[in-house]
């Protein structure tokens, strides 16, 4: 993925379209998806002030088209592993797992960090796209696309199961009026 402050966006739009230059048309994308349930699945947990300046700044990322986007001014543009997971499992339909991989200095050693989460759509899926889920590494302040290894019938080979995104509890019991499969079980 080409390191101009859109790699996020550029690894989904590999997996995806399998082309990183159509990293446009996944913003566009999850700027629709984002606008339609900003106000219900995406709703902050924090005060109306702070949730007024999280949607803009989530509005301001998938409004902007530059690039590159490297300077300190632009961190903000860059995909977020908070609500961009989430907002692109709704947008396409399958299950985002995000490895994240951080190494830190601190009292001069390193520190190394290894997480792992998967998002499930909060709206709709088939059941055959948990077999194709958008995987995407986060290491060293850049995201990379992630091919899985498949059995000769297709079929997506064992791994260790990401946990399930730390919201996804949350965001299903806040919104008990919207019908949605509960694809997490799948996972547990």
């Amino acid at each position: 993925m080409s390191g101009d402050g859109n790699c996020g966006f550029r690894a989904v739009a590999f997996e995806v379209y399998k082309d990183e230059g159509d990293w446009y048309k996944v913003k566009q994308k999850m700027k629709n998806t984002y606008l339609k349930y900003k106000d219900t699945l995406y709703k902050g947990v924090g005060t109306e002030m702070e949730n007024k300046v999280e949607e803009d700044i989530m509005m301001e990322r998938l409004d902007s088209f530059k690039s590159p986007c490297l300077g300190n001014d632009d961190l903000l543009l860059w995909f977020s592993t908070f609500t961009c997971p989430q907002v692109v499992a709704d947008t396409y339909q399958r299950p985002v797992i995000l490895y994240c991989y951080l190494e830190n200095f601190v009292n001069g050693e390193i520190r190394r960090f290894y997480e792992s989460q998967v998002f499930f759509p909060l709206i709709e899926m088939e059941m055959s796209k948990t077999e194709y889920p958008i995987s995407l590494l986060l290491s060293h302040s850049h995201f990379y696309s992630i091919e899985y290894q498949r059995a000769p019938t297709g079929r997506l080979r064992k791994f260790t199961k990401p946990t399930i995104n730390r919201d996804h509890a949350r965001i299903r019991r806040d919104n008990p009026t919207l019908r949605f499969t509960d694809f997490s079980i799948l996972y547990t």
